[in-house]
């Protein structure tokens, strides 16, 4: 794979056996050992080699992990599993192939070129659930902390600096730079929660609004506890800052 790339969001199975194949291209059973990243229910895998890969024969979905009888969320190294792939034929898979998750989308070279760090997903129970922190995010459960008109000349400045406050005030982050946040755009709210490091530690909005594009974005504590964002209305922009109560954390 490409060195460039994060290596956090790629992940690597290695066949041990295949157990049981379906019909045609519809996958079957394999065992295999996690030998790189976290792989996750729902990731697509190629062999390793093929990241351009198009072909339905050699992309496969993980739709099912499972142990000692128990299902799974994920596997990481150096664990083993059974795993059920589909959308692809097995035919050509032999012990020792290694499959490679493909590349996620454009948003995590996008804050990546907002200046933060992409750590991995974040699937914590201490963080809220997704569409809870939607909901406050678009101001129909909480009233927004600090607005910035759109009038002001300085308007950009004056956001920045307003979340710089605010946002150390709520201790959004650790003392590491770190916290969480869902990849700016729409359908923020199926997201999942994404682990970020950021090393400037200011000026977060401009930031993001040069390297994503969005000028809305949502970001939670590391214990779930405080969510601040920022949200483009029509005549303000606005800055949240929400506190969520133990019955609202956890997914």
């Amino acid at each position: 794979m490409p060195t460039s790339e994060n290596p956090a969001l790629f992940s690597r199975l290695q066949i041990h056996e295949v157990v049981g194949a379906g019909d045609g291209a519809d996958g079957g059973i394999c065992v295999i050992r996690c030998v790189g990243g976290i792989a996750r229910v729902g990731q697509v895998f190629v062999p390793e080699g093929d990241q351009d890969a198009v072909d339905p024969e050699v992309t496969l979905t993980l739709d099912v992990i499972e142990k000692c009888r128990r299902s799974l969320e994920f596997v990481d190294p150096p664990h083993s599993a059974a795993v059920l792939l589909s959308g692809g034929s097995l035919d050509r898979l032999r012990e020792g192939d290694v499959l490679v998750s493909r590349p996620t989308p454009d948003w995590y070279r996008n804050l990546e070129a907002s200046g933060l760090q992409v750590l991995d997903f974040d699937r914590s129970p201490r963080l809220p659930d997704a569409r809870r922190a939607h909901l406050a995010f678009a101001g129909y459960e909480v009233k927004p902390t600090a607005t910035v008109s759109h009038a002001r000349p300085d308007a950009a400045a004056e956001l920045d600096r307003r979340w710089d406050s605010l946002a150390t005030s709520a201790q959004l982050m650790d003392e590491y730079g770190e916290f969480c946040m869902l990849a700016p755009g729409p359908g923020r709210g199926e997201r999942q929660w994404i682990r970020i490091k950021d090393p400037a530690g200011t000026d977060l909005p401009s930031r993001l609004l040069a390297g994503t594009g969005q000028e809305e974005f949502l970001a939670v504590s590391l214990d779930g506890r405080t969510m601040c964002a920022v949200s483009d209305e029509e005549y303000d922009k606005w800055i949240i800052v929400h506190r969520f109560d133990d019955e609202h954390r956890g997914a």
